[in-house]
């Protein structure tokens, strides 16, 4: 059987339970190794990289053609039917939903509305990972003076988009990084000043 996991955040403090018994019984786990950090392993520990979809393609097709009955984990940051590995494995034209079972985790945008202390009902949500066409749906929201939490591809050139697009600099965003981490930071900025800083890839942010 195989198990998409939701692993929450990224500290062990945000993982269910049902997420440590079910990789503590499997034979084999599959994760980032952020991911595969959390987690006491007994069985195989595969590492996947950043050609991840090509290196679960190969893992799960032989796994199918194997008729195996060992127990497989597949770990998904945050929640894995946000932004996370289920759309992945539902492209891959051999894999049924009767193959695997999914177990939900905290999403980032669920831990950025907690520290933020909103309701994220009254927001629209977007991803922007791997998704251009979202950068539109994001300018119009904000345009519309719209609520949006989105979680960006990459904040600088999202925030020029912005900008190039009629936004005024002067808007505020808060910016929620590496969230459950040692090193967490909330910033609420202007996007001119939002543009001068660094960041990580972990981040959520939030326009009101």
């Amino acid at each position: 059987m195989i198990y998409i996991v939701g692993i929450g955040p990224g500290s062990r403090d945000y993982v269910t339970k049902k997420a440590f018994d079910t990789v503590e019984t499997s034979d084999f786990v599959l994760g980032s190794k952020r991911s595969l950090e959390i987690f006491e392993i007994n069985g195989e520990k595969i590492e996947l990289s950043v050609n991840l979809k090509n290196e679960l393609y190969e893992f799960l097709k032989n796994y199918k053609n194997s008729d195996s009955k060992k127990k497989v984990s597949i770990l998904s940051t945050g929640d894995p039917c946000f932004s996370g590995l289920l759309k992945t494995i539902l492209s891959f034209d051999f894999v049924k939903k009767e193959d695997f079972e999914v177990f939900p985790g905290i999403s980032s945008v669920q831990m950025a509305a907690s520290k933020a202390k909103i309701s994220w009902e009254d927001y629209n949500i977007l991803t922007l990972h791997g998704k251009e066409e979202n950068l539109k749906k994001l300018l119009n929201y904000v345009k519309n003076g719209e609520k949006v939490i989105f979680l960006p591809n990459n904040l600088k050139n999202d925030l020029k988009f912005l900008i190039e697009n009629g936004i005024s600099d002067e808007k505020e965003i808060t910016v929620l990084e590496n969230l459950s981490y040692s090193n967490e930071r909330i910033i609420t900025d202007k996007i001119s000043n939002l543009l001068e800083n660094d960041y990580s890839y972990l981040l959520v942010c939030i326009i009101n």
